[in-house]
């Protein structure tokens, strides 16, 4: 997900965190796409505050909701989020690691429909939006995908880290080293 939210420099990066705190997760974001102006590198952290992990200080680009558990919570900072990034007229990029954290907390029928109302908002404002689902069960592919427009698989075998599109013009593409 952190490669593929790297994009231009002038385009707004937001992600949201239910397995790591916000810190950790800027830290690699920054590793892997090097640094980004201030304030377009937007994070909503679902962990720190339930796991009592650290300092919590809200910042213009960060922002903590209580647990994953609090769905409407994110919603409320994400249309927030969203409203402040499309005043600006920049482009943006969106991710969300993980989708599975809440499938653990909520059933498949209420993840659908956040991603629903959050996929329409990302479209709405001509952003581009990344979800990960950790080994997903038949039903939830079946049923999350019919919200997205291509689907990036990942392994790890004896070469390497592999990768396989689906949709996104990777039509039938085999399994590819990154």
């Amino acid at each position: 997900m952190i490669r593929l939210l790297g994009g231009e420099p002038d385009e707004d990066v937001a992600m949201v965190t239910t397995k790591m705190g916000a810190g950790n997760l800027l830290e690699l974001f920054h590793e892997w796409n090097g640094r980004r102006p201030s304030g377009r590198l937007h994070v909503v952290d679902c962990v720190t505050r339930e796991r009592g992990l650290g300092t919590v200080r809200e910042t213009d680009t960060t922002s903590y909701v209580s647990s994953p558990r609090d769905m409407t919570g994110l919603s409320i900072e994400l249309s927030g989020l969203f409203k402040r990034i499309h005043a600006t007229d920049r482009p943006i990029r969106f991710g969300l690691h993980s989708l599975s954290t809440f499938l653990m907390y909520h059933d498949l029928q209420r993840v659908y429909r956040m991603l629903h109302v959050l996929s329409g908002q990302i479209e709405s404002i001509g952003g581009i939006g990344v979800f990960v689902v950790d080994s997903p069960t038949e039903r939830e592919r079946d049923i999350l995908s019919q919200l997205i427009d291509g689907i990036v698989e990942t392994r790890e075998s004896e070469g390497g880290c592999e990768l396989r599109l689906r949709g996104l013009g990777g039509r039938g593409a085999g399994w590819r080293t990154y």
